[in-house]
């Protein structure tokens, strides 16, 4: 993803300056004020999709429904959902908003655990929300200042590294060496990090407990792969700070955090959510289990109206005792992919592998529609590959060796190339998959 223009950066920061005051209260209000939030969010946003976007314009007129039909937040379960297939089948023409002009749009890519590579778009000067959902996940933590800096392992840079010098956010590659990793937190010395659970394991693991309290650390955010509470608090007290879990995903952004008594509240002036029966179109109660679908509310450039997340949860009403409103969600679920195993008893975790591919597509520049790792035996992987329309003959030596470069370690590598990827038994797209049945646990 590009870095913002100074005045893309601009607008955001008056925007969120502006949108900051009512974002803080939200949480805390009351739940008619909160819903009938959503409802205008919603009803802008479909009608903005039905009149611009040939995706929904095609599913809500096959369905018999239009704009005039959402009149309260109920309604919107007569609107069809969306997957990535449809998405990606739609993509760009039918996705994209008409006469969007991609030069003033912030464009990323989501591969998440589904192994379909779909490029996600926003309008650079419209994504204020997301720098201010950022301050509200932190916050949510501990007291964050404009001084504070967060120092964020992930896949690749934020479009902005502050907001004109405050709130100070800094990148380091999930990919980096734990060993340097460590160099780079003593040398920023941040007050709040993030990164994924298996990160976190291996810092307290090379640091131990005295290192670990050393950091300074205010709070440290997780997300990406699964974690238990009872892990969370045991690393909180390795690190000597809360450790607090993250549900986003690129197409829907920040989807909900734990508060600073361990409740997972939805951010509901972002993303409106519904759960649905397995394998229906079924909307269940508050309190029921089912399938994640959400509704990003501020992105008119690639509307996500109903999208199908892959996710099981349940969404209750808020009983914590911070204050928050906003409802939370429990026993949510994502999908269980393997690990891998190498022959020196070093484990590659599902979000390693992933960040893997991530780097196929933003270091080696390989055009991949589609992609799954399979380890056939502890010292020889398979990566298979769709290739995308600008794919090139040199990309699949690059891709093998950019894989090798990464493990760090002997390790037979092909490079496999096919026109699609088969999906398991059940439709699913699986990714990642071992074949050292007992040894590689699902991560």
């Amino acid at each position: 993803m590009r870095s913002f223009t100074r005045r893309e950066l601009a607008v955001n920061t008056a925007q969120i300056a502006a949108a900051f005051p009512g974002f803080w209260r939200r949480p805390f209000a009351p739940r008619a004020q909160i819903r009938r939030y959503q409802l205008r969010r919603l009803q802008a946003l479909v009608a903005h999709a039905y009149a611009n976007v040939p995706l929904y314009a095609e599913l809500y007129r096959g369905a018999h429904v239009s704009p005039r039909d959402l009149q309260t937040l109920e309604d919107l379960r007569h609107f069809p959902t969306v997957s990535k297939d449809d998405v990606l089948a739609a993509y760009p023409d039918g996705a994209l908003t008409r006469g969007l002009d991609l030069r003033r749009c912030l464009v990323s890519k989501s591969s998440g655990s589904s192994g379909q590579v779909l490029e996600v778009v926003h309008q650079a000067d419209r994504v204020s929300i997301q720098g201010l959902a950022m301050h509200r996940l932190l916050a949510q933590y501990a007291p964050y200042r404009p001084w504070h800096r967060f120092v964020y392992v992930y896949t690749s840079e934020y479009p902005a590294r502050s907001l004109f010098g405050t709130y100070p956010m800094i990148l380091v590659p999930t990919l980096t060496p734990i060993s340097r990793l460590i160099d780079r937190l003593h040398t920023l010395r941040p007050q709040f990090l993030a990164c994924y659970p298996s990160h976190l394991r291996e810092l307290a693991d090379a640091m131990g407990p005295a290192g670990c309290k050393r950091l300074g650390l205010h709070a440290i955010s997780v997300s990406s792969e699964p974690s238990s509470q009872r892990e969370r608090d045991q690393l909180s007290q390795r690190f000597g700070c809360g450790v607090y879990d993250e549900y986003s995903s690129e197409e829907l952004t920040r989807i909900a955090a734990q508060c600073e008594q361990g409740t997972h509240h939805v951010f509901e002036d972002v993303v409106y959510l519904e759960l649905l029966a397995p394998d229906s179109e079924r909307v269940v109660g508050l309190g029921e289990p089912g399938e994640v679908v959400g509704t990003y509310l501020h992105n008119f450039a690639m509307p996500f109206i109903r999208y199908r997340q892959g996710d099981t949860a349940r969404l209750e009403p808020s009983r914590c005792g911070c204050g928050r409103t906003f409802n939370q969600l429990s026993e949510l679920r994502g999908r269980r992919l393997d690990a891998f195993v190498l022959p020196s008893g070093r484990v590659l975790t599902s979000g390693w592998l992933l960040d893997a591919t991530y780097s196929f597509l933003l270091d080696v520049g390989a055009e991949i529609a589609a992609f799954r790792l399979i380890q056939r035996s502890a010292g020889h992987v398979e990566i298979v590959l769709v290739p995308g329309h600008g794919w090139r003959p040199d990309m699949a030596a690059a891709v093998q060796a950019r894989f090798v470069e990464l493990v760090g370690e002997p390790l037979r590598v092909e490079v496999r190339l096919v026109a699609e990827i088969a999906r398991s038994p059940a439709g699913k797209h699986q990714p990642i998959i071992s074949h050292l049945r007992g040894r590689s646990g699902t991560c």
